[in-house]
């Protein structure tokens, strides 16, 4: 980059980062600790919580409006779009090639490459960099699905659809809990290998083919009695209670992140022993599968020259496979380059559950990185609670409409 590294020496860098629970926080201490200690350029980081707070994005996105930006920040890759439209935050393009700090092509290779290609707007410029996911998956109750005669979990969209429909028309059980959250909904479309909002272009492609397709699964779903809707959808406690569905033999399966695994207690059952389940990932035809990934991502803000480099090279740190691994222990989250499993082998065999969504990792793909995701989200997610709850509703004139709608907010935010 034209800069010599004895002008990094004594440069002391702000990184914020949001989370609000006491192992992850301290686990981000540890890691900035041992940089701080270690690292050959004399750079000296500060970590700062921002997530004490009710609403720590837009707290965050305040204290920009006063003129105050840390030097790098670790946050969910929603918000970071409209970050560096504003001029916020810097292309890492150029950071990340270069022959002397960057990280070379076997490195860039590592990263699960529907997370490393998926993070870019515009197609070429690179807002950040993938530091770990969770991902949204399907809840599957082993034991009880043996016990119906299902051997095997699912490997095929049909053979999902036959499990799902084991008790259709009945009020109780069902075969799925079906969340009309967004990133269900991607996973099903990412799993008929459609694509919602191609890098560079200003449509997203709600009328797809493949957008048909995964409405009119739901749709069938619904219309069948295999699967319902979440119960006082979107109040935010809904997803917790109907996870105790699933722990008492209620559904057989249910949509939601790796997030929540804490809540699966399934010895809460009428048997009174606890079921085995694992995660399994949205399927489409002809065996497709994906699972769509919510990223905390790394990201560099604009002061200068030097102190972007040396928040960049803070930022390589972090994406290393040894960090990585370290900070999947302390937050259970995932991590997004291939190479990190080598530091993570006495982790999978003491955490079996966490285990099986490494199977997974390969099928992941990121939400939009566009700056109106954050609201178009919510047009996506009224449109499919619409869905279930009418199951007789007309898709085309549905999917029409939000098209519509969704073109009017683009519209909107780029006045």
């Amino acid at each position: 980059m034209g800069i010599p590294w004895s002008e990094l020496e004594g440069l002391e860098l702000e990184f914020w980062y949001i989370w609000d629970l006491d192992e992850p926080g301290a686990g981000v201490n540890a890691i900035v600790d041992r940089f701080n200690r270690e690292n050959e350029w004399g750079i000296t980081v500060k970590a700062v919580d921002q997530g004490l707070v009710l609403d720590p994005i837009g707290s965050v996105e305040e204290a920009f409006k006063e003129g105050l930006v840390p030097h790098v920040m670790l946050v969910e890759s929603s918000a970071i779009a409209g970050w560096y439209d504003d001029g916020v935050i810097i292309d890492l393009t150029d950071l990340l090639n270069d022959p002397a700090a960057g990280l070379p092509p076997d490195e860039q290779n590592s990263f699960y490459p529907g997370i490393f290609e998926n993070l870019s707007i515009t197609g070429s410029d690179r807002p950040g960099m993938p530091f770990s996911q969770s991902l949204q998956v399907i809840y599957y109750n082993q034991s009880w699905a043996d016990e119906l005669g299902y051997h095997l979990p699912p490997l095929t969209g049909e053979d999902f659809l036959r499990q799902s429909c084991t008790f259709a028309g009945q009020d109780s059980p069902l075969g799925i809990v079906l969340s009309p959250q967004a990133e269900n909904i991607l996973s099903q479309l990412y799993a008929y290998q459609g694509i919602l909002l191609e890098p560079g272009e200003d449509q997203y492609q709600f009328e797809s083919p493949e957008m048909v397709e995964t409405a009119k699964d739901w749709q069938a779903l619904s219309k069948k009695g295999c699967g319902k809707g979440i119960a006082n959808y979107p109040n935010p406690m809904a997803l917790e209670m109907e996870f105790d569905r699933f722990n008492t033999r209620g559904t057989l399966m249910i949509m939601g992140s790796t997030e929540m695994m804490a809540h699966i207690h399934t010895g809460a059952n009428q048997t009174g022993r606890a079921d085995d389940w694992t995660i399994l990932p949205f399927f489409g035809p002809g065996g497709s599968k994906a699972v769509a990934s919510d990223l905390q991502t790394v990201v560099v803000f604009k002061t200068n020259p030097q102190e972007q480099l040396a928040a960049w090279l803070f930022t390589r740190y972090l994406v290393s496979p040894e960090v990585q691994a370290e900070w999947v222990q302390y937050s259970g989250f995932y991590p997004t380059r291939k190479d990190s499993l080598w530091f993570l082998r006495d982790f999978r065999q003491e955490n079996p559950h966490w285990a099986d969504g490494l199977n997974l990792l390969k099928y992941s793909s990121s939400i939009p990185l566009d700056p109106t995701w954050n609201t178009v989200q919510l047009a996506l997610e009224d449109a499919f609670e619409e869905i279930l709850a009418n199951p007789d509703l007309d898709l085309q004139d549905q999917l029409e409409i939000l098209a519509e709608v969704t073109a009017e907010l683009r519209t909107k935010s780029g006045e």
